[in-house]
């Protein structure tokens, strides 16, 4: 174990050391390069843990070997698109009187008015045509469909014997409608209705009494020319295909109901939305104004439903209006449990109203079949803070490889010794689980050897519990792994760069346990860590350590005249390990250009109390010889690779935070003269 904790803090040291920062070289014969103070403070916290007792370090180290949400909660994007035509329109129901006098039957009664006399039986065809106004029904209407109401009063003293009327456009003499009416007694009416569909109507009509026959009066009855047969006109449920008129106030679309949408599995209660929109947009060629009511009652934010009103102003002759508003769901928490939970408690459904109406103006205007509205409503994108339900019964395969950062660019060889080592699972997502670890292999990429773990307790299903409903919050589950139920020590000892796994994670194996009460937040992971704790306190040979440095020489001048040229390194070593030092020159492409001498090879150790506290530090002048026949490498180096061999004496050490390594470097370049 104490190589292991050797080859982490070596390596950040050197790693701290050599900066990837180019090296400036000037014209100086002595040239400072850069200077370095490290201490264990430096190292990453998440690995060392101080004891404060002696200020001794523990290692504890995780290594994240699988990372993923198993549940993947989608809200699709949805579409409320509708539009509808004239068809949707209705106008008016109204009615008008028209009163068709005695002196307009038979000019004879007009000479008759006011007298009392015996009035004789009549039998007349073809009288004059009536002006009937009808411009309170429309302008013009050819009609879809629609009936006209049309009501003989009988105002003579006799009986009615036969009435033919007919009703006509007065420009174009086409007719309307054309009924008989029998047996109307005096005072009395009757009626008969005419379906009006395709037939085409203008306001200026005509009342044509095709013939007329009554009875004698009974005895001399009063003569009063004015009155006749009173004609009344209604016309009702008019759905034109197109017409000039004053529309009236009318709901056009009128929809509240639940939408269900489809969430890839999860049975969803309740869904806060991080992101997402909802996307209105309104279109219209009706020459009349509209206004759109959405409502969400399901979606609330801050104690408020969404509601969105539209004010959609009438569209000009063959011109468009458009409206278009853009809501930021943010924040919404939206009840998917449908219309009416406290009678049918569903999932995965929102209730949503739309409301559309027309608004009159009480101008005429002219509407066609080809007039439409279109509405369009969309939640677009909309992705979870947290979703709350039944999670739904998953089973996914995480299968790849991770890096192992700990032993990152070490090889050779290291005994641990006290440490523990485990398999932690961390849970974030509101449902209980069960993994099998199928398979963790470690390899390192230097010796290309590769380990499986052999653990008897991953032989059998992990199962994990339901963290509270907090962001942020999770269960920990851990397996220990020793010597004696697994080969965690060889396995570790390998010094793996790289961990291939294959494990499977099952949700909620069985099944709806919570009663639709599962979770997910937009963070919720299933994380999986191979956990290493050691006091630091190792032993070491043969390890090995790398790093790269990149480098710049084509900045030293005259570089044709350099005779030779010394990279020094003044060293002062106050942690208790020698080493030895190599270096390689590299090209830009990482190829190797040639070894360089460093003399000499070693950087002396520091001394120690007995305890393994600092006494005093070690001060090392290491040289790398350039030759000049190697000026030519020096001029295509631009990276050098550093290899550090760490000399340790086989015993075990301790390493504490008092330590320190300073580091100073310089260049020292020499030039012939005469040129």
């Amino acid at each position: 174990m104490k190589k292991a904790i050797w080859l982490l803090v070596f390596t950040v040291l050197v790693i701290a050391a050599c900066r990837r920062r180019e090296t400036r070289w000037d014209n100086n014969l002595l040239l400072p390069l850069f200077n370095t103070n490290l201490t264990l403070n430096d190292v990453d916290r998440r690995f060392l843990v101080n004891n404060l007792a002696d200020t001794g370090y523990t290692l504890i180290y995780d290594n994240l070997v699988y990372s993923g949400s198993n549940i993947d909660v989608q809200a699709p994007d949805t579409s409320i698109n509708t539009s509808f035509t004239l068809r949707r329109l209705k106008l008016s129901d109204r009615s008008i009187t028209q009163r068709i006098a005695l002196r307009q039957i038979n000019p004879l009664f007009g000479f008759l008015d006011g007298q009392t006399v015996d009035l004789p039986a009549q039998d007349q065809s073809n009288l004059s045509p009536v002006d009937i106004d009808a411009s309170a029904f429309f302008e013009t209407a050819t009609l879809d469909s629609g009936f006209l109401d049309i009501t003989l009063k009988n105002e003579l003293p006799a009986n009615v014997r036969l009435v033919v009327f007919e009703i006509q456009n007065a420009d174009d003499q086409s007719v309307v409608a054309i009924d008989s009416f029998t047996n109307i007694p005096s005072n009395s009416s009757a009626t008969r209705t005419v379906n009006l569909r395709n037939k085409t109507v203008r306001k200026t009509l005509k009342g044509i009494i095709r013939r007329l026959i009554t009875d004698a009066s009974a005895g001399p009855v009063l003569i009063d020319a004015n009155k006749g047969v009173e004609v009344q006109l209604s016309v009702r449920n008019l759905r034109p295909r197109s017409a000039v008129a004053a529309f009236p106030n009318q709901t056009v679309l009128d929809q509240d109901a639940g939408l269900t949408l489809d969430m890839g599995g999860p049975q969803v209660k309740f869904f806060k939305v991080r992101t997402g929109s909802l996307r209105l947009k309104v279109e219209s060629t009706i020459q009349e104004n509209m206004t759109m009511l959405l409502k969400i009652p399901s979606a609330s934010k801050d104690g408020q439903e969404l509601e969105r009103i539209v004010k959609l102003p009438g569209a000009k002759s063959g011109g468009r209006e458009v409206r278009e508003e853009v809501v930021d769901m943010a924040g919404y928490v939206i009840d998917f449990r449908g219309k009416d939970p406290d009678v049918k408690d569903t999932v995965n459904t929102f209730h949503q109203i739309l409301l559309v109406t027309l608004d009159s103006s009480g101008r005429k205007v002219q509407v066609t079949l080809n007039d439409s509205i279109r509405i369009l409503y969309r939640l677009e994108k909309l992705v979870p803070e947290y979703a709350t339900g039944y999670l739904g019964k998953t089973l996914n395969q995480g299968k790849g490889r991770a890096p192992f950062t700990l032993f990152r660019g070490a090889d050779g060889n290291i005994t641990l010794k006290d440490f523990k080592a485990s398999v932690l699972i961390r849970n974030s997502v509101g449902a209980e689980g069960r993994i099998r670890v199928n398979n963790l292999t470690g390899g390192n990429v230097f010796t290309k050897n590769q380990v499986q773990l052999a653990a008897a307790p991953l032989a059998f299903d992990i199962f994990v519990t339901t963290p509270p409903f907090i962001r942020n919050r999770f269960t920990e589950t851990e397996i220990l792994m020793n010597s004696g139920n697994s080969n965690i020590k060889p396995f570790v000892e390998n010094l793996p760069q790289w961990i291939d796994y294959d494990i499977d994670i099952e949700t909620n194996p069985n099944g709806n346990v919570s009663n639709w009460k599962d979770f997910v937040f937009d963070n919720s992971r299933v994380d999986i860590f191979l956990r290493l704790e050691a006091p630091a306190t190792f032993s070491v040979g043969g390890l090995n350590l790398r790093d790269t440095q990149a480098i710049n020489a084509n900045t030293l001048p005259n570089l044709e005249r350099v005779k030779s040229a010394t990279l020094i390194l003044d060293m002062e070593n106050g942690y208790p390990f020698a080493l030895d030092l190599n270096m390689v020159m590299l090209d830009a492409g990482y190829l190797p250009l040639g070894d360089v001498e460093v003399k000499p090879a070693t950087v002396a150790a520091g001394t120690t109390l007995p305890n393994g506290q600092p006494l005093q530090a070690s001060r090392s002048v290491l040289k790398i010889q350039i030759p000049r026949e190697k000026a030519d490498m020096l001029r295509r180096t631009k990276f050098v690779a550093i290899t550090a061999k760490i000399k340790g004496s086989g015993s075990q050490q301790k390493i504490y935070s008092t330590y320190t390594l300073k580091i100073k470097t310089s260049l020292q370049a020499e030039y012939e003269t005469g040129i």
